[in-house]
């Protein structure tokens, strides 16, 4: 058996290497001429799966170590007898971290999130997750996803959420897109946010698209972001990624090159799962005899002495985790063409998730609840020491 996988996907050769000849190649150079006598091909986002890379190849199996599918043509492949695994939900804990850190960084600058009322547009495994995290943080939050709701309204349940339409959700002062990316169907996505409901946008509201670049029309965001009334947008995802618009990364708040569900426990429990599939599809033991240990807390200092609030302690605590000002300023400062766009990406696998840091809080103020700020933090996370 032949596998070419794309040489970034996790423990891919620890994984692999068993079950046959194992070819390792960067994802966005695997062409037809490497899969045309492959039996597996392994890839994440960044290879487009189609006609035209496996016409004529003997691939049978085909695995996306992402949550996404839209790169792969999925119609083409059930035609062909090509089964497909996909990782959905494997890292959505990461994204709804992103989406935390991203929040933090824009209070740290004088963004409030407090008094805002939310608006999750996508209530798959991340919307969901996010949900739950914007109401730990005290939001209000509400929900716009018309399949799921007509889901349960036909199983004559009662609604986990408040359900609202499209156009209310772009009333809310914070947005946070989770969609997949459609371009058939009652409700596709793609362009789901053009130049007139980006118009709509009140002034001052937070946009967030950690879901897929062409869910928001990339040249009339840009069209928004440069009139008068403020618009603080956050995009981890672009059309055209890697070639992302320079002068829309220079419009956004906080630009990020589509790292919001990179992390190594995502990363893991992708490999993972596309690994299950593959020896179920080929009817293959896992002969592995390894024994995995849970990695050691990392510990981080936080310095809380200029927090005057609890809002600003949490903001601290979350950008101590996970930067993401930092990484917006790597992208920036390069003048990001496609091998920054990548090479930052290829940095943010050691990225690790709220659960594995344990934060040393110091200096925070006698005025300020620290059973409150724990309370907060374990239920995002986090182990506490002050």
């Amino acid at each position: 058996m032949k596998i070419v996988a794309d040489e970034n996907i996790v423990a891919v050769a620890e994984l692999y290497r068993q079950h046959g000849e194992l070819q390792l190649l960067p994802g966005r150079a695997i062409g037809p001429a490497d899969v045309k006598d492959a039996d597996v091909l392994l890839v994440r986002s960044i290879t487009r799966v189609d006609r035209a890379l496996l016409e004529g190849s003997r691939v049978r199996f085909v695995a996306t170590a992402t949550s996404g599918t839209d790169h792969l043509d999925l119609p083409w492949l059930a035609g062909q007898g090509i089964a497909v695994a996909e990782a959905a939900g494997s890292n959505a804990n990461a994204v709804v971290e992103y989406v935390l850190a991203a929040l933090a960084e824009l209070h740290l600058r004088g963004i409030a999130l407090q008094g805002r009322d939310a608006a999750i547009v996508g209530f798959g495994q991340v919307g969901s997750r996010l949900h739950a995290a914007l109401q730990i943080l005290g939001l209000e939050v509400q929900v716009c996803d018309p399949l799921v709701e007509a889901d349960w309204r036909q199983r004559g349940l009662p609604a986990p959420v408040r359900f609202c339409t499209l156009e209310q959700a772009l009333q809310a002062s914070l947005i946070s897109l989770h969609t997949p990316l459609t371009r058939i169907g009652a409700h596709p996505t793609w362009h789901l946010l053009q130049h007139s409901r980006l118009a709509g946008l009140r002034p001052g509201t937070i946009l967030i698209n950690a879901a897929r670049g062409a869910v928001v029309c990339n040249q009339a965001l840009l069209a928004r972001l440069q009139q008068d009334a403020p618009l603080y947008c956050v995009l981890d995802v672009w059309e055209n990624e890697p070639r992302i618009s320079m002068p829309l990364l220079q419009a956004v708040t906080l630009g990020t090159p589509h790292i919001a569900g990179y992390s190594v426990e995502a990363k893991s429990n992708a490999s993972e799962r596309n690994y299950h599939d593959f020896l179920r599809s080929f009817g293959l033991p896992d002969t592995r005899c390894s024994v995995r240990t849970q990695s050691a807390r990392t510990r981080l200092a936080v310095d809380l002495a200029s927090a005057t609030s609890l809002q600003d302690a949490l903001a601290l605590c979350l950008h101590a985790a996970l930067p993401v000002a930092q990484i917006d300023a790597q992208l920036r400062e390069q003048e990001s063409d496609a091998g920054v766009f990548d090479a930052i990406r290829q940095r943010m696998s050691a990225r690790r998730e709220f659960a594995h840091y344990t934060l040393q809080c110091a200096n925070l103020r006698k005025n300020l609840d620290r059973v409150a700020l724990g309370a907060t933090l374990t239920a995002l996370g986090f182990t506490l020491e002050y």
